[in-house]
């Protein structure tokens, strides 16, 4: 992401159109730490690494890495190589990382299962070493400097507690809520960080200086809750580029973080995440939104079992209950015959959204069916 030449006295405002997508990752540079990140003050972002805000503002850069004298190919030859800096080395730094953390996550869950790109930006950004003069991000260094080895433990700290507990891919229903709770160790910080890949807003009609016209379609809400304490996530003033992140209601951005830095030993927190308006695919038609929540700080818990918990009737047709996991999806099926026949699928892929899910199957002629919940992913 290079500096761009606007940005006036303070140095802020200076990435340029393409870098400011709302779902794109977008890489700052900072210098060589020589001995290794000791603390947030021994990140220094380059001189020609361009700083957000956007004009709405939103967060860019999205995340840092070292952009000095990195040690790669060069075109003089089909062998060369020689050392290089600039944003343009700090980026495919990051993408190679990434490389190593997609090929992990096809060797311990194979390559039918990709996780949404909103996923890996969630586990990039809230897996991120602070930086900068202040907690919390920044229109300098985005939501820090990226830590690969943290991001490939919690991928594989993820697998080894079953698939979902630090790691959720969920669908946010309009009107509706994503609700679950979470065990926090104690002994480090309880983050809670929300992605979704936002619809894309309508371009302005007529050119102006600095629009502050807010992009963000789906404006999604993260609170981590405790005892009647509700938690807010960061946010940053575009009018006051320099100052430090607080928080409270994030209008902006399609990536939320909430940070508790003292939790509770063994202490139960409630994520929750809603939506403002309705949510829509771009072109105003009522949809869902897929959300990715990445967890750090908590305490690996298992999966209820796969079983049907009750089942009622409403209006003459069954509703199917059964306790489940924020971050898997499910299936019913049905047959007529308690012993033998065919399961059929009565639901497509229901996405859990809370502890317990419920299921309305269509009446039929049947005088008596059979249920049962499959779990698809």
């Amino acid at each position: 992401m290079k500096r761009e030449g606007d940005g006036g006295a303070t140095g802020y405002d200076t990435v340029s159109a393409q870098e400011t997508a709302k779902n794109g990752l977008v890489v700052g540079a900072v210098n060589d730490i020589v001995g290794g990140y000791s603390g947030s003050n021994s990140v220094s972002v380059t001189a020609f690494s361009s700083w957000g805000p956007t004009d709405d503002g939103r967060i860019k850069p999205d995340i840092a890495a070292n952009g000095v004298l990195l040690y790669s190919t060069t075109n003089s030859s089909d062998v060369a190589y020689s050392s290089s800096s600039g944003t343009s080395m700090a980026a495919p730094s990051v993408a190679g990382s990434v490389a190593l953390l997609l090929q992990l996550h096809d060797q311990l869950h194979g390559t039918n299962q990709p996780w949404l790109s909103s996923t890996w930006k969630g586990i990039l950004l809230n897996t991120a070493d602070e930086a900068g003069t202040a907690a919390g991000p920044d229109y300098k260094s985005g939501w820090g400097l990226m830590n690969t080895a943290r991001a490939a433990l919690l991928v594989r700290s993820n697998f080894v507690a079953g698939g979902v507990s630090h790691i959720k891919e969920t669908v946010l229903q309009n009107t509706n809520s994503v609700e679950f709770t979470v065990t926090a160790t104690g002994t480090s910080q309880l983050k809670v960080m929300a992605v979704w890949t936002d619809p894309p807003a309508t371009p302005l009609l007529y050119a102006s200086i600095d629009p502050t016209n807010i992009m963000l379609i789906n404006d999604l809400d993260v609170r981590v809750i405790r005892g009647g304490v509700t938690n807010f996530p960061w946010v940053l003033d575009p009018s006051s580029p320099a100052n430090a992140a607080t928080t409270g209601d994030n209008i902006r951005d399609n990536v939320e973080q909430v940070i508790i830095n003292n939790p509770v030993t063994n202490g139960v927190y409630t994520v929750r995440a809603t939506h403002k308006g309705t949510l829509t695919d771009g072109s105003g038609n009522t949809t869902n939104q897929r959300v990715s929540i990445v967890l750090s700080g908590i305490v690996a818990q298992a999966e209820p079992a796969l079983r049907i918990t009750d089942m009622m009737m409403l209006a003459g047709s069954p509703v199917v209950k059964w306790d489940s996991a924020v971050g898997r999806f499910y299936r019913v099926e049905a047959r007529s015959d308690v012993a033998s026949g065919t399961w059929a699928a009565v639901s497509g892929e229901i996405a859990a959204t809370k502890a317990q899910t419920a299921f309305t199957v269509s009446p039929t002629a049947d005088s008596q069916r059979y249920f049962r919940i499959v779990r698809v992913r």
